[in-house]
């Protein structure tokens, strides 16, 4: 009984050790494909530059991912939970509603600012009809819920305190929000991602509130 009991313990340590292994191989793969398509670009980039990036043979690339696509489609998945973890916590964090959405602004702004080459890949990739949400993948659609709806309760929040106008719904403030700031991502992206898209925030919060009427 001793004895089969050890033997379980033992297998479920040699399990565990060899889950972890392989995620840090993934990770490890993941980091090194960031670096190499940031300096060769994606499609330049091949999975021996991956691989030697990563330190291990081409063979060992392919016994985790079965191209760069998925390579760089675990990447986007990563950062996007990554982004959710961040906004969530601005939620939560934030008492005061319109500073709440200034505050998504910045983080959004700073999250994209900081993985500005995997954004860009991820539009040249058909990502720009995804964001403009003609096709979204199943974990863009997560991602879309979860931020319009933070969104939407935030501005509904500021109608109820009397900081908004009532007339117009928080589904239709946060459309307008999200396409006003959409289109100052894009022109950042078209300029080639350079960092000052995080300044741009306060402008783009200014605008939406007050308009571009000179004051």
């Amino acid at each position: 009984m001793a004895d089969t009991v050890k033997k379980k313990r033992t297998r479920r340590i040699r399990e565990t050790v060899r889950e972890e292994t392989r995620a840090a191989y993934r990770q490890a793969i993941l980091d090194a494909a960031a670096k190499t398509f940031g300096r060769l670009g994606f499609h330049e980039a091949k999975m021996a530059d991956i691989a030697a990036e990563a330190g291990v043979a081409a063979g060992t690339l392919y016994n985790y991912f079965d191209s760069k696509d998925e390579i760089f489609a675990s990447m986007l998945q990563q950062a996007q939970e990554r982004f959710i973890e961040m906004i969530q916590a601005v939620s939560e964090d934030e008492p005061d509603p319109l500073q709440r959405v200034l505050a998504f602004l910045q983080t959004s702004y700073a999250f994209l600012e900081e993985g500005g080459p995997l954004f860009a890949i991820y539009l040249r990739q058909g990502g720009l009809a995804e964001w403009s949400r003609q096709r979204l993948q199943e974990s863009d659609d997560r991602l879309f819920k979860h931020y319009t709806a933070l969104l939407e309760e935030t501005f509904a929040e500021a109608i109820d305190a009397g900081l908004l106008r009532e007339d117009v719904s928080p589904p239709d403030l946060a459309a307008m929000l999200a396409g006003l700031s959409d289109a100052q991502v894009f022109s950042w992206v078209r300029r080639g991602c350079p960092a000052d898209l995080i300044a741009r925030a306060s402008l783009v919060f200014d605008i939406f509130l007050n308009g571009a009427t000179k004051r």
